[in-house]
């Protein structure tokens, strides 16, 4: 019984980090605003491949910088290249490449493997 509830709770805390993720790409997508990021750097972080950092200014002035994925940018993307973001205006530190914003959902493979995780947690504790 102990198990089960406590898998029930890891499933649970699993599935509410993808919605919470999920809503944040989602605010993104409804009232972000577009602005052209120029890549000034590619920072090599291990193994997981380079992180590109793009430097933009938002329409009162501000400079903002962010960190992006390999896959998150335009294949072939190098210092200097120019990269669409979408930053939340009601909450600028809130941002992403406009390729990854519009990713469809089954494509952020960290938000479904997390979905499937929870989900076999919920099996087979269930199930067997």
């Amino acid at each position: 019984m102990q198990d089960t509830i406590a898998a029930d709770g890891v499933a649970i805390f699993l599935l509410l980090v993808v919605v919470w993720q999920m809503r944040r790409r989602l605010t993104l997508r409804s009232r972000g605003v577009e602005v052209i990021a120029r890549c000034f750097d590619r920072d090599w972080r291990g193994k997981g491949g380079p992180q590109f950092l793009l430097s933009y200014t938002t329409p009162d002035g501000v400079r903002r910088t962010h960190s992006a994925g390999e896959d998150h940018v335009p294949a072939g993307t190098r210092e200097g290249d120019s990269v669409a973001v979408l930053y939340d205006p009601m909450s600028p530190g809130r941002a992403e490449t406009a390729l990854a914003s519009r990713k469809p959902f089954w494509k952020h493979y960290d938000m479904a493997g997390l979905v499937g995780v929870a989900l076999s947690v919920v099996l087979m504790v269930h199930v067997l």
